[in-house]
């Protein structure tokens, strides 16, 4: 097979390989695992292929760019970034060791940023940071939700902020917000890239499928497609298309739980917390209680120079979410905390919340 018309402006250079064979198994990589056992997921040569032809179309990326390899190569957001750079044309940026992200962003003369929302906070505490990254033409923003809060600085510093939503199975992003959308729909998840479908089950699931959709999951030596009869594939995650064709994620579908016979989603309550002044992080885990089944508790990370103070977060999230889905108990943040490939695991915060119960 050889690549199909369309292509993006670079990827003539593809012909100088040869023959290219775009269902050819090519890469096995595992699932972040955050909420479960890491998943082994099977590409094809065509899933990358297309992945990266999509992006391009909407971010850019041409000979004389230089993409740094910001995010490592067994999470598919680092190794989607070889592709846009085979497909593209531009450069791949690697980073000494031992090198801080600012050092490798100025010394490399780095165009492109892949990042997660920690990385991001970090370059934003010092000038030298801010400044580094208006430099740049993108900042592709994903890995997990990205706290409002940090939109609106990126926003107020002017920076050419992504945001995107991705998966392991789909080779990456999804989704992702447009050049010149407004700093409203910076807040959502962007709209469908070319090559990617994407449909809302009527209990709220995302299903997409497409040509950049995983061969299966490998178990033993067996592949395992993991699709519904008519090619979809469920993400596990909750969302909904806004009436301008935006994607809006809301949480993890296996993070639901009923609090008295009300369904709570503890990433919303994690958004709340997040536009709480001074607060930097929040993970939001059930907890059992014998009146309610299960209450939330918060694990809150505070900014440099606040303290958690338990009764402003009560006080501040009244305002924002209903009564019910307000925290029973206030966790500080731990000196060390489990992280599954780019996220943090829940399952760790969930046996720190139940130890903390029973103490």
């Amino acid at each position: 097979a050889t690549p199909g018309a369309g292509q993006a402006k670079g990827s003539d250079h593809l012909s100088e390989l040869g023959k290219i064979e775009l269902q050819q198994e090519t890469t096995i990589i595992f699932t972040s695992g955050s909420s479960g056992s890491p998943k082994a997921v099977l590409h094809t040569f065509a899933n990358h292929f297309y992945s990266a032809l999509g992006s391009n179309q909407n971010i850019l990326f041409q000979p004389g760019d230089r993409w740094l390899l910001s995010l490592p190569l067994y999470h598919v957001g680092g190794l989607a970034i070889l592709f846009r750079s085979l497909i593209g044309g531009g450069a791949v940026a690697i980073p000494a060791p031992g090198k801080s992200l600012n050092e490798s962003i100025h010394h490399l003369g780095t165009t492109h940023l892949s990042l997660v929302a920690t990385q991001l906070y970090r370059l934003l505490q010092n000038d030298s940071g801010v400044k580094l990254l208006q430099s740049l033409k993108a900042i592709l923003l994903g890995g997990s939700a990205i706290p409002a809060n940090l939109v609106h600085q990126a926003v107020e510093k002017r920076l050419p902020v992504f945001i995107s939503y991705g998966s392991s199975e789909m080779a990456s992003q999804i989704t992702t917000t447009r050049p010149d959308d407004s700093p409203d729909h910076l807040l959502t998840a962007g709209k469908l890239l070319p090559y990617r479908q994407l449909k809302i089950a009527p209990d709220g699931e995302i299903l997409v499928k497409g040509k950049t959709l995983f061969k299966g999951y490998v178990q033993g030596e067996q592949i395992n497609p993991s699709r519904q009869n008519d090619g979809w594939f469920a993400t596990g995650d909750l969302g909904y298309l806004d009436c301008d064709g935006y994607l809006r994620v809301t949480g993890r579908k296996d993070n639901l739980f009923i609090s008295g016979g009300e369904n709570i989603q503890p990433e919303e309550i994690e958004q709340a917390l997040c536009q709480v002044k001074g607060v930097r992080e929040a993970v939001v885990v059930p907890v059992k209680n014998e009146e309610f089944g299960y209450r939330p508790a918060a694990f809150v990370k505070m900014g440099k120079g606040f303290k958690p103070d338990k009764t402003r977060l009560r006080n501040e999230l009244q305002k924002k979410i209903e009564r019910l889905k307000i925290p029973d108990a206030f966790y500080s943040w731990p000196g060390k905390n489990r992280q599954d490939g780019l996220k943090l695991s829940r399952e760790f915060f969930k046996k720190l919340a139940s130890k903390s119960v029973d103490k």
